[in-house]
């Protein structure tokens, strides 16, 4: 069971061109969107289609700087594993974040291009994900054999417990960010519910099948989206003065939370190497 020995390249088929191309844009958008609001804050603010704080820059930034590997991942693999994984991650994504700003249209400044540019960028990727996995219905995983009981517990479990915690974000805002180390409004909270749902998608996805490449892009993914916001809190907590209470229980929780994923993370891609043909 280690590995993909034996299996036909016919088992794992190239991804469409339709999406191939538009993962590739969104590649690139996520690219300029995540790496701007985390190293050029000053001139991606700004632009940004709704008024960002400092901490809410950190936190957006890190969950596009996140994404990317999943997406380059795809255009880069170009096969149904890892696309088996990412496409169902970028549809969830894109669809929460849709009905969000729908909710919240008065947030948003229409008269400015960013604004009309973010709804046709969440229309047009959800879609053609959808689409995707539409025409896919059916097909087997590459490699459909999972972990091994233990780890697949030690590693799936914690973060498919993050995602219950991203649909309370969802529902009840106020209520699931109140320890925050930070002030978070009900727009937000639900906007970093996907932080949480996300990787709960892929987990799930994981946890009866999981390719080599698969756990990698997910180990990737979780451990990037993990990692940066720890880093990042620091970071923007000194630019901004210390405004942050070190010493609330409510401040380690929300680490805690960024901890699981990051280990998690580190964890799925040590099980992607093991698991690889001699």
């Amino acid at each position: 069971m280690s590995g993909t020995r034996g299996e036909s390249r016919s088992s794992n088929p190239k991804i469409t061109r339709l999406f191939y191309w538009v993962t590739a844009v969104e590649s690139g958008v996520l690219l300029v969107a995540g790496g701007g609001l985390l190293f050029f804050p000053w001139l991606m603010g700004p632009l940004w289609p709704w008024d960002v704080a400092p901490f809410n820059v950190l936190l957006l930034g890190s969950i596009y700087s996140a994404s990317i590997v999943a997406t380059i991942s795809t255009v880069y693999f170009q096969r149904w594993a890892p696309a088996r994984i990412v496409a169902p991650m970028i549809f969830v994504f894109t669809v929460v974040v849709l009905v969000v700003s729908l909710m919240n249209l008065d947030r948003f400044d229409l008269g400015h291009y960013s604004s009309w540019l973010w709804f046709i960028l969440y229309i047009g990727i959800p879609v053609n994900a959808g689409y995707y996995l539409w025409l896919q219905r059916g097909r087997k995983p590459y490699f459909p054999y999972p972990m091994e009981s233990p780890w697949r517990m030690i590693l799936l479990a914690p973060v498919v417990l993050l995602g219950l915690y991203g649909l309370g974000l969802l529902i009840a805002p106020d209520t699931f960010t109140s320890f925050w180390p930070w002030p978070i409004d009900a727009f937000h909270g639900r906007m970093y519910s996907v932080a949480y749902l996300t990787p709960a998608v892929g987990a799930l996805l994981l946890w009866r099948a999981s390719a080599p490449v698969e756990l990698q892009t997910m180990g990737l993914t979780q451990g990037i989206g993990g990692l940066v916001p720890l880093i990042g809190l620091v970071v923007v907590d000194g630019n901004v003065g210390g405004k942050v209470d070190w010493a609330a229980s409510g401040t380690w929780l929300w680490l805690g939370s960024f901890a699981v994923l990051f280990l998690t993370g580190l964890g799925l891609v040590w099980q992607s190497r093991t698991r690889r043909p001699a």
